[in-house]
């Protein structure tokens, strides 16, 4: 019998909670924290293996200012082509939307991750620690900044989101505000937004997902970096979680960015594990038996 990779519009119950079981035991099997969380993001794509009823792989796609896709195969499927099929089929799915390229994501410390990007004739383009936070270690609340005032973000707060979030991270305001308009209104994601004299200056974004918070899309005009309201944002984020009992709280941070990271690390964060982020040479074939459809 042939693996069928689909491309599902919508996941059932029972195809979600076999999901969610299938990234477990991937995970399991080598120590990993794959960063496939599906149903988190408004733009994020699922693509499926199937042979017959089992779900034997998974890939998922977000579609942010890049697409960035992680993919996993059930151990026991593993050398008989079918990440090599996920991979295609991302690819495919990515050009038809006018994405680029694909960057795909593995957690640094899966043998079979390096072993599949090598074979794949894949060259790593980046790569970022994630952070955990340590909630023995966070400071006290800072004293208080003049004229900062921050608030959860609303929808009125979309263009002024989007050019913060342009200014701070290079990309083009229009696809910025697509970015922001249909997180605002998903219910895992909310923004926290800091105003300096009415005027939105930083936010981040919370994710919530299967008990963890992700800090995310954390940025402040360029001409306000050094001036505190980062560290304001973030300590600020930290105590309304933490007053509330949420202590599973992570965030990424590239390996390039030392200040980034000193910062996360003055506000409670610890190193735990580091994604590399691969770009692959075009993957136009798969092994025979492997199906893609839709």
């Amino acid at each position: 019998m042939s693996v069928l990779i689909t491309l599902p519009t919508s996941l059932s119950a029972k195809v979600f909670h076999a999901a969610r079981a299938l990234v477990h035991e991937c995970n399991q099997a080598e120590g990993l924290d794959l960063p496939i969380i599906p149903a988190a993001d408004p733009d994020s794509t699922v693509l499926l293996a199937h042979h017959g009823d089992e779900l034997v792989g998974i890939a998922q796609i977000d579609f942010g200012p890049q697409a960035e896709a992680c993919l996993c195969v059930s151990p026991a499927w593993h050398r008989r082509g079918i990440g090599r099929g996920l991979a295609t089929a991302v690819n495919a799915h990515v050009a038809s939307r006018g994405a680029g390229d694909a960057v795909f994501v593995s957690d640094m410390a899966a043998e079979s991750g390096r072993a599949f990007a090598a074979a794949l004739g894949a060259h790593l383009s980046l790569a970022e620690h994630r952070l955990s936070l340590d909630i023995t270690a966070v400071p006290p609340p800072p004293a208080p900044m003049p004229d900062l005032h921050i608030r959860p973000a609303d929808r009125a707060d979309t263009n002024s989101l989007a050019t913060v979030l342009s200014a701070a991270f290079g990309d083009p305001l229009p696809m910025m505000q697509s970015f922001v308009s249909r997180r605002l209104t998903h219910p895992t994601n909310r923004f926290i937004v800091g105003l300096h004299d009415q005027r939105l200056v930083g936010t981040l974004r919370l994710v919530e997902d299967n008990g963890w918070i992700y800090i995310t899309t954390f940025g402040v005009l360029p001409e306000l970096h050094g001036r505190g309201v980062g560290r304001h944002l973030l300590l600020h984020a930290l105590g309304q979680m933490t007053a509330k009992g949420q202590s599973r709280i992570r965030i990424d941070v590239e390996t390039t960015n030392v200040s980034a990271r000193g910062l996360y690390e003055s506000c409670g964060f610890r190193y735990d594990r580091t994604f590399a982020y691969y770009r692959l040479q075009s993957v136009t074939h798969s092994q025979p038996g492997i199906i893609a459809s839709g």
